[in-house]
């Protein structure tokens, strides 16, 4: 039956969403079916706005409402260092811990040991025209303690080491165990981190 099918194509859909599963998602689309039009119409109408009203920071591809993000804008940042995390949600936590005052660079994405798949190459290019705008003395690999994150910062760092010959390379060290996201860590391991960061 076609109302099958949609159910499933949403389900498929849902899955799609991190850390989603087929459970959780057919959990989501029995609770869609059961809402009000009135809720589903809110929820289509927000979804809408907020894709309208956000765009990517031009400098560092952070989730900004501005075509260059508050960071980036900002000139009493250290202009010389640049972090470069995961996600826009690993970017927010870091500020979080008042540790760190250089700017950024968002990837949204690792690469995939696994499936073998590489970064986007559109946001790598656009990585490498900020490492020649701005001439960085100090990079931070703040990706994932995974072989995911692992496997981009070592990619990316050859690409670096090309472009910037003199600039020293850090990892985020003390507190963030083997195989651990990012994201998962309290401020205060998330502050040693940065803190004790190490040569890389």
């Amino acid at each position: 039956m076609s109302e099958f099918n949609e159910f499933n194509q949403l389900i498929q859909l849902l899955k799609s969403f991190p850390s989603i599963s087929q459970k959780q998602a057919e959990k989501i689309c029995y609770f869609l079916i059961n809402q009000k039009d009135e809720f589903i119409n809110e929820l289509s109408e927000q979804i809408t706005k907020l894709r309208q009203s956000l765009h990517f920071c031009k400098e560092c591809q952070n989730i900004s409402l501005n075509e260059i993000c508050d960071i980036c804008a900002n000139d009493l940042r250290e202009q010389d260092k640049l972090c470069i995390v995961s996600s826009s949600e690993d970017l927010q936590k870091i500020e979080n811990t008042n540790t760190y005052s250089g700017l950024y660079f968002v990837l949204h994405e690792e690469i995939n040991v696994k499936k073998n798949n590489g970064l986007n190459k559109d946001i790598v290019k656009k990585l490498i025209e900020q490492l020649k705008k701005k001439q960085f003395k100090e990079i931070i690999f703040a990706t994932n303690w995974t072989p995911n994150g692992e496997a981009t910062a070592f990619f990316l760092k050859n690409i670096i080491k090309e472009i910037l010959h003199n600039a020293s390379f850090y990892r985020l060290a003390v507190g963030l165990p083997i195989n651990s996201a990012l994201n998962y860590a309290d401020n205060e391991t998330l502050s040693q981190a940065i803190k004790n960061k190490t040569k890389y």
